[in-house]
């Protein structure tokens, strides 16, 4: 232990305390180098991993993904071909919304979306659909009746029409024939001579409507502008004139209810 304190040779001793600390030093800048040398092929190496790892991943990738076979087909890239395709399927889908929105609005004698039945001069039909099996006719102080024409005046070549609503007052639910012979449609002149009544050529059998409590049933009736004779006999020549006709209806223990309108000049 002395030796390393005081070192012992012909030389004075701080020449060999550099000489130690320059030994020392050294070993240290090699310790460092060596340490430095480590960690960088340490670093070196997991790149390299990750790089593999990479690199084999895209490889395995590349490995599945399928290529074209001969039973695919192949993609037509002509300008326009998909939307061609896209309008065709339109067009067909307008064509069929138009078809049906037509056939809703045909028939005569059908019901409308409103309910409301037609009658075309004669002819008719009716709303207020459902089932009238074991109900009463309505009556009065059940149920009232009102006719309105569905305009004041008529240009010459329309069709008048008159809209006749039962409304039940009551609880219960009833039924009304509107059937020609039943609901008496009659058309005066203003001379109080028949020109054209429902019940001269009625048709055999009832149409009958339910009235639920408390609601409104309607049935229209479109004059035809032409005349009438009794029993379906040939009525008098010539179209009726331009003028104020009165119009009344008449129902079985309902009573009567009546209109007007005009017939405009040529």
């Amino acid at each position: 232990m002395g030796s390393m304190r005081n070192p012992v040779g012909p030389l004075p001793s701080s020449i060999y305390w550099r000489r130690r600390a320059v030994a020392l030093a050294l070993v240290a800048v090699l310790v460092v180098l060596v340490v430095w040398a480590l960690s960088m092929g340490g670093g070196g190496g997991n790149q390299a991993g990750k790089s593999g790892q990479d690199d084999r991943g895209e490889g395995a990738a590349s490995s599945i993904t399928p290529g074209p076979t001969s039973s695919e087909s192949v993609p037509d890239n002509r300008p326009g071909g998909r939307d061609e395709d896209e309008e065709g399927s339109g067009g067909a889908d307008d064509d069929e919304d138009e078809g049906t929105g037509g056939s809703g609005g045909s028939g005569s004698g059908g019901s409308d979306e409103s309910g409301e039945s037609e009658e075309s001069g004669s002819d008719a039909g009716s709303g207020g659909g459902g089932d009238v099996d074991g109900l009463d006719a309505c009556r009065s102080g059940q149920a009232k009746v009102s006719l309105v024409a569905a305009r004041n005046e008529y240009a010459p070549g329309e069709r008048p029409k008159l809209r006749l609503t039962v409304e039940n007052t009551s609880g219960t639910p009833c039924k009304v024939d509107v059937n020609g012979d039943r609901a008496v449609f009659t058309i005066f002149d203003t001379d109080d001579k028949t020109i054209w009544s429902s019940e001269h050529c009625a048709a055999d059998g009832s149409d009958e409507l339910r009235v639920a409590a408390r609601e409104k049933t309607t049935h229209t009736l479109t004059w035809k502008r032409d005349r009438s004779a009794a029993s379906c006999a040939t009525p008098s020549a010539g179209a009726p004139k331009a003028g104020t006709y009165l119009v009344e209806v008449a129902i079985p223990g309902l009573g009567t209810a009546q209109t007007s309108f005009v017939l405009a000049k040529d």
